[in-house]
């Protein structure tokens, strides 16, 4: 099944990447497990989520070289799935940097070309090796995203290269969810239908989403669209296809479309958020930070109280406080003698 549209006739794998935005114990990990657990699908499973080590193992996540030989006498690829799925997950965002910082690592680009639906794998020098068929898949990044350590995700190479545009962003922190009373009786699972797409090969777009399409395009090739905004309309479009599939529907409504606008929305408040905090000063580095000043303060106090030439003052101090004593100077928050 793939996502049509005036401007992509042939169709575009949907294919997502999340992130879950949230401090540590705010309830990433809550969220999979409570997502889990609310839906029930109907006529299918969904993989289990995985987290692979290397970009070379996406490839064997969906599927493998068989011993059964193809017609042209190679090695024929077999799926794991059936349905030819995957759910790639990572429980820290700072265990998909560590990965993607290993000298020749290629997970980062393989979750860009997992979103897009590219060709996954290779051949190897020796001629083998697995290849996984552009188009041929169907995957899902789900990542719990800590703001502080968000910087693989956010940098400016993620940003140039595309990386980042492929997410939406949801917060996983709810203030008044904090002071919401628990449900006293147990809720049923939502049951969603999934035979509606059994016979679907493609979802078409709405004339107000092919319009939008063609906006987007026009505006890249003026070169006035942000690159965090590469995959926006295509991102909005495949939020509504699956709003469209909780309602037990497999054709868009334009309800399904503005939807999916402020499901968006929340999804730029949240990088918008995430980004500032990133940016914050860290509060225990601001602790260390003005104990080092207090601690310079005393010492230039002790010395001076000897009658000692503000010279013996650096000699007092040692080697990592004496360029901040040199700030504190600058900026007249030590005044010398």
């Amino acid at each position: 099944m793939r996502y049509r549209s005036a401007l992509r006739p042939e169709g575009s794998p949907i294919n997502l990447a999340v992130g879950l935005v949230g401090r540590s114990g705010a309830g990433k990990s809550t969220a999979v497990s409570a997502a889990e657990t609310a839906v029930h699908w109907i006529g299918e499973d969904v993989p289990e989520s995985t987290m692979v080590r290397s970009g070379e193992g996406i490839p064997a996540l969906l599927g493998y070289m068989s011993a059964d030989k193809g017609s042209d006498g190679d090695p024929a690829l077999a799926w794991r799935r059936h349905d030819r799925a995957a759910w790639l997950h990572w429980d820290e965002v700072g265990q998909l940097g560590a990965q993607g910082a290993r000298s020749g690592s290629t997970v980062l680009d393989s979750i860009k070309s997992l979103t897009s639906g590219e060709r996954l794998g290779g051949q190897n020098s020796r001629g083998d090796g697995l290849s996984i068929p552009p188009g041929s898949y169907r995957a899902v990044v789900t990542i719990a995203v800590q703001p502080r350590r968000a910087e693989p995700l956010l940098n400016e190479s993620a940003v140039a290269g595309g990386l980042t545009a492929r997410f939406l962003w949801f917060s996983t922190e709810d203030a008044e969810a904090a002071d919401a009373m628990r449900p006293g009786a147990e809720t049923d699972a939502v049951a969603v239908p999934l035979d509606q797409w059994d016979s679907v090969r493609y979802v078409d777009a709405l004339p107000e989403m092919d319009a939008a399409h063609e906006a987007d395009q026009r505006a890249a090739m003026r070169g006035e669209r942000d690159p965090e905004d590469s995959r926006r309309v295509l991102n909005r479009a495949f939020i509504a296809i699956a709003l469209a599939n909780m309602a037990g529907r497999s054709v868009l409504t334009s309800e399904d479309w503005h939807l999916a606008g402020a499901v968006l929305r929340h999804s730029d408040d949240t990088l918008a958020d995430m980004r500032a905090e990133a940016l914050a000063p860290d509060p225990s580095e601001l602790r260390a930070e003005a104990a080092q000043e207090d601690r310079i303060v005393a010492k230039v106090a002790e010395v001076r109280a000897t009658g000692a030439a503000w010279g013996y003052v650096k000699r007092a101090l040692t080697r990592g406080d004496r360029p901040v004593l040199d700030q504190m100077v600058r900026e007249g928050l030590v005044i010398k003698w």
